[in-house]
């Protein structure tokens, strides 16, 4: 967000609510912070941190410390900035340093004749199903620089101040006898607010001391930080403070209007064409890249993030591309070393050359919790605290309304769709779903209104709604997609407008400048990744694993966002019931 310049006070006050508000967040018995894993008193260790956050000149000499880590993020940051791919930095290959386990599922106990015991085979490496350090693509290619104070000032030049193209040419005679034009550049103090992000974690001394074949504390060490990078990395792209107070914003709140862009809406426009899905969206990333680069704007996209899906959708493009190649080869000429290849690292533009980066967590709250199946087979979706809303019950507007994005391939066959809501907490721990009776009947440019009343215990705080595919009318988590959240009102019922601007199942593509030369985009941290140790109690040894940061676009307008991308064969099909 950007401000007018604030006298010293109005600074010094916002820095004391911000770090009254992280105080707030943290244990009570919250340890030193320092580098060198030192710890003491709950009291000294509270004073350590609070000046950490309200004092600049405290927390610049303690960052010294982490100079050099710092130099080699950046380094590691560049090398993926470089490539397209999911390239492993420095600091991702420790974290997926392999880590020892051993166990059998012999209860020795319940054994009965022969031998008591006997040998057990047992393989010392440990085989990991989780998600990778370098998945992070975002984090990892993002400079990294520390700031000193919770709320983090940048000055900006926002315009040069000097006249249009054209009106800056005067006559001799005016210079020598008239009023000289003095004109003057327009600058702004923007600000950002860095959030703290935790992940505790405990373990039993008996625990610790079972064996020789494992380090626990080494593996919820490296669990806890992905924990907390996959919050890092997700808030980067769809983090929302005023939802949820205790996130940073993210890209999707500071990416102007006008450097937005709807699939959906291109896709119409252009339907004459006879294009794929992927071939319009590989143009469309043309005309975003061509937008962001235009006068008034002065940008120049470098990376296009996107999920998976999508950059498998795009290998479509290299397939038709070799096709025309092939069959307009002029008879009997020679070509040499044809090469078949559908990695599509990127695209060359007029602009300067565009990488696609694959992040994973784009996507990644896409899917309601309740249908995120965790390694056991459980789920973390909640039923108390958050509790799931007592009723949710859904109609057609009536009317036209002119945002409605209702058009007629989702109207088909009477518009039929199952509607569900979960609670969510200010920490955003989501509730099971509360489905809604389907609904049909919707026609052209209108809406569905969901009408979402409170749990009884009143423990949501925001409803996070989703939606079917056409067709659907069961109450399978799996089969329903998020399209957009409302803020609870205590004991009062909320409604929730659809109208069809978030489509459920769509792809959205970042595009940003991560041009090192025009120093747009940034990650800014208080606290780095940090173990810190708690005080023990009874036989448990419990510690967290912490940072304090935010995303820092310092230049909004040199981003740009793609939206409601739906490929040609979907994962999930928002016009399909997908059974």
């Amino acid at each position: 967000m950007s401000t007018v310049l604030r006298s010293e006070r109005e600074v010094n006050h916002l820095n004391q609510q911000a770090a009254h508000t992280i105080m707030k967040s943290l244990p009570s018995s919250f340890p030193d912070l320092s580098p060198y894993g030192a710890s003491g008193a709950s009291a000294d260790n509270q004073q350590h941190l609070t000046k950490l956050i309200t004092q600049p000149d405290y927390a610049e000499k303690w960052h010294k410390g982490f100079e050099p880590a710092m130099a080699k993020a950046n380094a590691a940051a560049a090398v993926v900035r470089k490539g397209s791919r999911l390239s492993p930095s420095d600091r991702g290959i420790e974290l997926a340093k392999a880590n020892l386990d051993v166990g059998t599922l012999t209860n020795f106990a319940q054994i009965t004749g022969g031998q008591s015991l006997g040998y057990v085979s047992l393989d010392t490496q440990m085989a990991r199903g989780t998600i990778r350090p370098n998945s992070f693509t975002l984090y990892q290619a993002l400079p990294k620089s520390a700031a000193f104070q919770v709320v983090d000032y940048w000055a900006y030049a926002s315009d040069t101040g000097a006249a249009l193209p054209g009106a800056a040419f005067s006559g001799f005679s005016n210079v020598n006898t008239g009023t000289l034009p003095t004109n003057y550049g327009r600058y702004e103090l923007e600000n950002i607010e860095l959030k703290l992000l935790v992940d505790g974690r405990a373990i039993t001394t008996a625990l610790a001391a079972q064996n020789s074949f494992v380090d626990v504390q080494a593996q919820e060490n490296i669990n806890a930080a992905l924990g907390i990078m996959e919050s890092v990395d997700w808030a980067n792209y769809w983090g929302n403070s005023t939802l949820f107070p205790n996130q940073y914003n993210g890209m999707s709140t500071f990416i102007p209007s006008a450097n937005t862009f709807d699939y959906q809406t291109f896709a119409s426009s252009t339907s004459s064409m006879g294009w794929t899905s992927a071939q319009t969206l590989f143009n469309l990333i043309y005309v975003a890249a061509g937008q962001v680069a235009s006068y008034n704007n002065y940008g120049r996209i470098t990376h296009a993030f996107m999920a998976p899906d999508v950059a498998a959708d795009l290998q479509g493009v290299v397939t038709t591309l070799l096709n025309n190649f092939v069959n307009g080869m002029p008879g009997g000429q020679r070509i040499e070393a044809i090469n078949i290849n559908g990695d599509v690292q990127g695209m060359r533009t007029r602009f300067g050359e565009i990488q696609f980066p694959i992040d994973l967590m784009i996507n990644a709250r896409d899917i309601p919790a309740q249908a995120i199946i965790n390694g056991d087979g459980s789920n973390r979706a909640t039923l108390t605290s958050p509790t799931p809303p007592a009723t949710v019950t859904v109609a057609v507007s009536g009317g036209t309304n002119s945002a409605s994005a209702w058009g007629t391939a989702y109207v088909a066959s009477s518009g039929i769709y199952t509607y569900a809501v979960a609670s969510c907490d200010q920490f955003m721990n989501e509730s099971i779903l509360k489905f809604a009776s389907p609904v049909s009947g919707i026609a052209v440019n209108e809406a569905y209104v969901v009408t979402i009343a409170p749990p009884s215990d009143l423990t949501a705080a925001v409803y996070r709604v989703f939606r079917s595919g056409l067709g659907y009318t069961g109450t399978a988590p799996a089969l329903v997609r998020y399209i957009g959240a409302v803020a609870a009102n205590g004991s009062s019922n909320v409604t929730f407008d659809d109208l069809n601007t978030h489509i459920p199942g769509s792809e959205s593509l970042f595009l940003f400048d991560l041009a090192e030369e025009d120093n747009a985009l940034d990650w800014r941290y208080l606290l780095p990744l940090t173990r810190v140790e708690l005080f023990a109690q009874n036989l448990f040894m419990p510690w967290a694993i912490a940072a304090i940061g935010a995303i820092r676009p310092k230049v909004s307008k040199f981003h740009a966002l793609i939206k409601n991308y739906v490929p040609d064969n979907p994962t999930f099909n928002p016009l399909s019931a997908n059974v």
